[in-house]
């Protein structure tokens, strides 16, 4: 039995994780409109698991995953994973963790 999830219900579903620490505003967009895009693609409904996102992606400053990772620039990290987002108001990058 599948729901249509729209944006509200998408970040309430963190919020009654209690997982709005985990991601920005922005980056929960962005989060949304990804999986929104994976499923237009697909032609299959994605699962919402709160968990397993927190889990599978990070956001963070894009100079702290750079060092972390001993690479150069955000080309680098394109290269390693897939790379959701990269906020330039914050300097904040949402990636899958490797």
């Amino acid at each position: 039995m599948y729901i249509q999830v729209d944006y509200q219900m998408f970040v309430e579903q963190f919020r009654a994780y209690g997982r709005m620490e985990n991601f920005s505003h922005h980056a929960l967009q962005a989060l949304y409109d990804h999986f929104e895009a994976w499923e237009d693609d697909t032609d299959e409904p994605f699962t919402l698991d709160v968990i397993a996102i927190c889990c599978e992606f990070s956001e963070e400053p894009l100079e702290e995953v750079l060092a972390n990772y001993s690479l150069d620039d955000i080309d680098d990290l394109h290269d390693m994973t897939l790379v959701v987002d990269y906020d330039y108001s914050t300097g904040n990058v949402l990636y899958v963790a490797f």
